[in-house]
């Protein structure tokens, strides 16, 4: 007859017998969510690991940095460490105490790349492939006129490089200015041409100074320009990879140590000419991405967290933003529906333009908005199990909700267990027990966690009994 597996000294059986499920392992959707590791999440949104890691944190918000622009952020940038720059619509505006100022002139309403340099004092040099090039000196906006109309702008500490330019008949050549001279781009064994050629053809879609080269991309390819000092020997291009690309310049980053950037199927992480793959955990987000809108994707750091904007099923603007940590290798997603379309590091802070020309410093308030984490399915192995109740210790202070859920069927339904949980101050340290008696016998369940407000996980067990099994 069936009998009952006796218990361990006597007592209810703890759902992870090595371990408290503290869920900090990030999201990882490139398996099945029984083969994943019990610290993964399947499904989530709103956290990030600003604070307080190794629990699970909700992202600081976002405050807004000045009044909007009133239109498409084409741009948004850094002067050095003194202003802030950006292009929204038609209009070039610079910030260097909160309030945005406008740059004089008249520009096309379309996208901008900088790069930091000296022309006669620092300098910010602006280009957008239609327009003169410019530069910016903090105070006048000055005309580069014999430099090429290219898209794509990167400068190192000897010379500036422009590529894309639609008057080349491929894109795929990069023109570099005399030594140290921004407004020298014809003298002969000085200033020069260097022409990227792959078999597959295309444009150059990105291009940054790094480690001492200059790192050239297209969408299926890289390589690196060495050779910057001696103003008579010619550029030499070396040729890192033809199947890894980066498919646009806004996703390409400086991580300090290493670069990171979206490639056609993956996110990377390179330095000396190499380079990884790192995004198998937000797999199906790359899949997902919705190739029409590809160029708006984007991304930008605060220098040990690369955020990833992608524009992913249906949406025309990004709706999605990925965070890898550098110190502790995992992804989470720290928002959603925020149509970030660029970003930029500005001394201790990160800036992002939206969609609508407003620009937002990030993790810059204590609130949050909604939140929501979903585990793996625990588990496939075991008989059927009854569930007691799960121990769930968390921070919710006054003013947090929230909501615990169940799933017996891999998450297709849900069914919510007790009331809303109400932060409280009183409470906010304390252990919280959840009954699960209404749980129906399962081989499996998974669970979530879900509201609004600042909140920390700092991890949950669960008890079960294992129901009788023929013997």
């Amino acid at each position: 007859m069936a009998q009952w597996n006796a218990y361990p000294r006597g007592i209810d059986t703890r759902g992870d017998n090595r371990q408290e499920v503290i869920l900090s392992g990030g999201i990882y959707t490139g398996l099945n969510s029984f083969d994943i590791k019990d610290q993964q999440s399947v499904n989530e949104y709103g956290w990030d690991t600003d604070e307080h890691y190794p629990a699970k944190s909700t992202a600081k918000a976002p405050i807004a940095y000045g009044d909007s622009g009133g239109a498409r952020t084409n741009l948004l940038t850094n002067f050095g460490n003194t202003q802030l720059v950006r292009a929204v619509g038609a209009a070039l505006q610079y910030n260097a105490s909160g309030t945005w100022n406008n740059i004089t002139g008249t520009f096309a309403n379309i996208e901008w790349d900088s790069a930091n340099f000296d022309v006669n004092g620092p300098a910010l040099i602006l280009t957008n492939g239609t327009d003169s090039v410019r530069y910016w000196n903090g105070s006048s906006l000055n005309t580069l006129s014999s430099a090429p109309k290219g898209r794509i702008i990167a400068a190192d500490n000897l010379r500036v490089f422009i590529s894309d330019v639609p008057s080349d008949d491929s894109q795929d050549q990069i023109h570099y200015c005399a030594f140290q001279d921004a407004t020298d781009w014809s003298s002969a064994e000085n200033s020069g041409i260097v022409q990227y050629y792959t078999p597959n053809g295309g444009p150059v879609t990105a291009m940054i100074s790094f480690a001492g080269a200059i790192w050239v991309f297209k969408k299926d390819a890289f390589a690196l320009i060495y050779h910057t000092g001696d103003a008579r020997a010619f550029y030499r291009l070396v040729p890192s990879s033809d199947n890894i690309g980066c498919v646009n310049r806004k996703t390409l980053v400086d991580m300090g140590s290493f670069l990171a950037w979206l490639g056609a199927d993956d996110v990377y992480i390179g330095a000396a000419g190499a380079a990884n793959r790192i995004g198998e955990p937000v797999r199906t987000f790359i899949s997902r991405i919705n190739q029409t809108y590809l160029s708006k994707c984007c991304a930008f750091t605060d220098g040990l967290r690369y955020y990833l904007n992608l524009v992913i099923d249906d949406a025309t603007e990004p709706n999605i933003r990925l965070v890898y940590d550098t110190r502790f290798k995992i992804w989470q997603v720290a928002g959603i529906n925020e149509q970030y379309i660029v970003g930029t590091r500005f001394n201790n802070g990160v800036y992002a333009g939206t969609s609508n020309g407003t620009t937002y410093k990030l993790n810059a308030s204590a609130t949050t908005g909604s939140w929501l984490v979903e585990t793996k399915d625990f588990d496939k192995s075991e008989a059927e199990k009854e569930y007691n109740e799960i121990h769930v210790q968390m921070y919710a202070p006054t003013g947090t909700t929230v909501t615990f859920q169940v799933s017996t069927d891999q998450g297709t339904t849900w069914t919510t267990i007790g009331d809303p949980i109400v932060g409280s101050s009183s409470a906010q340290n304390q252990n919280v027990i959840i009954p699960l008696d209404t749980v129906p016998l399962a081989n499996w369940i998974r669970f979530r966690f879900s509201g609004t407000g600042p909140f920390r996980l700092y991890g949950f067990e669960r008890y079960f009994k294992i129901h009788p099994v023929q013997i």
